[in-house]
């Protein structure tokens, strides 16, 4: 992959990537003392604030005009080279809904009951961590910033330091406003345990598949149905 900049883009990208931590932080707060959850959702990551600033603004439009801005289409990003790909990737979307299939019981109780607007919390739950997680986050971390990092650092490095990008920037909102299996706000070591080690391993895993196959889709798919259960069961009210 052609890079016109290396060494400015680099440096842009990666004290993006630093910077958006502490976005995160900031808007973690304004959550806290002024959440707006989406249809009643428990879930912090079903704010508004965090959906369209957090994630769409800051996380997808603001690195995508800075990629455009050194001059690249942002259509490239989604060209899939090789057809024969859409197997891997739709495997992988599998992979991640089993890695969270404990959801599907109690998803499906909820639904059975009935409900005011369940069918599109449902809808809304199935379809956020796509737009906000899955493309945004594979997008900036691994297309953007993990290709430049191993054209400078090598490929190892590039793709423990992305990993370590990618995991830290959900430290903030973890710490201030998590409660259940991602830890307990406030309690460092239950946010280090339940947040920031599992993401760091599920960024080290995503970032060697970028290194392998450079393949958007593979990672979006991957991404999107590792967070796509428990999304729609914060929807629905059902937390763990």
């Amino acid at each position: 992959m052609y890079i016109h900049q290396q060494r400015k883009e680099l440096f842009v990208f990666t004290m993006y990537a630093v910077v958006y931590i502490f976005i995160v932080a900031i808007f973690s707060l304004v959550i806290k003392h002024n959440p707006l959850p989406i249809f009643g959702a428990k879930g912090f990551t079903e704010d508004g604030w965090y959906v369209f600033f957090i994630k769409l603004v800051f996380l997808f439009l603001v690195p995508l005009y800075m990629y455009r801005r050194f001059g690249y289409s942002i259509r490239s990003i989604f060209h899939l080279q090789e057809p024969k790909r859409w197997i891997l990737v739709f495997s992988c979307f599998m992979v991640g809904i089993l890695l969270n299939s404990g959801y599907f019981g109690e998803i499906f109780s909820v639904m059975t009951t009935g409900g005011e607007f369940i069918w599109i919390k449902l809808l809304l739950g199935l379809l956020l961590p796509l737009v906000q997680a899955a493309l945004p986050e594979e997008i900036f971390y691994r297309y953007i910033l993990q290709t430049r990092l191993e054209k400078a650092i090598g490929a190892f490095a590039g793709i423990v330091l992305s990993a370590i990008l990618f995991s830290l920037f959900h430290f903030p909102s973890r710490y201030l406003l998590a409660s259940g299996v991602e830890g307990i706000a406030g309690d460092l070591s239950s946010i280090l345990l339940g947040t920031i080690l599992p993401t760091f391993v599920i960024g080290i895993i995503l970032g060697y598949l970028w290194y392998k196959f450079r393949n958007i889709w593979i990672l979006i798919a991957l991404h999107y149905g590792i967070d796509i259960l428990p999304s729609g069961a914060s929807f629905l009210n059902i937390l763990h």
